[in-house]
């Protein structure tokens, strides 16, 4: 080992949190000088985080957790904005239902998977509006009857997921685009 260079050389005025890389330049006895590099380090403590808690969902249900990590936040306020719509979303989970009618008025457009129609059941304490997954008519030639059943859907949707679809559909045809 050569005791005239120093171990460590400092370059500029690094700082913990913009580092992302290290180089090593190791010195071999041949006349090849290796370098290698180390890339998206990650250190104890250093990654950004956030947390969310509903202390009255803890009260009632106990403690429940759910971890999720995403390379693509890059800052605390980033983490808490996403921890914010998860629970958020948690909060209020998806509802399904199954109807099934003959007396369901649909005028003259018959519904189709993909609308969104309002349903009131007072006696299910149910009032709000549904998404359509799949619709079946059936009608009984004997009775002159038609019957309507209708899978529904309610799920409040993630923004961030939308926009981060969005984002990555608009960067590949940007590429496309340019020919990259």
């Amino acid at each position: 080992m050569r005791t005239d260079q120093p171990t460590w050389t400092v370059v500029g005025s690094p700082s913990w949190s913009n580092i992302n890389g290290v180089w090593f330049i190791v010195t071999h006895s041949s006349a090849v000088t290796p370098w290698i590099r180390v890339d998206h380090l990650v250190f104890e403590d250093c990654r950004f985080s956030a947390m969310q808690e509903d202390i009255n969902s803890q009260n009632s249900y106990g403690l429940r957790e759910l971890t999720e990590t995403d390379e693509e936040l890059k800052s605390d306020n980033e983490c808490l904005l996403r921890a914010k719509a998860l629970l958020d979303y948690y909060k209020s989970p998806a509802e399904y239902l199954t109807l099934k009618s003959t007396v369901i008025d649909y005028g003259n457009a018959p519904l189709l998977p993909g609308d969104k129609i309002h349903v009131t059941l007072p006696n299910e304490n149910v009032d709000a509006d549904y998404r359509i997954l799949s619709v079946e008519y059936h009608v009984d030639a004997g009775t002159q009857t038609l019957e309507i059943t209708l899978e529904l859907g309610r799920e409040t949707p993630l923004l961030a997921d939308y926009l981060y679809a969005l984002k990555s559909k608009t960067e590949s045809l940007s590429r496309l685009k340019a020919g990259g």
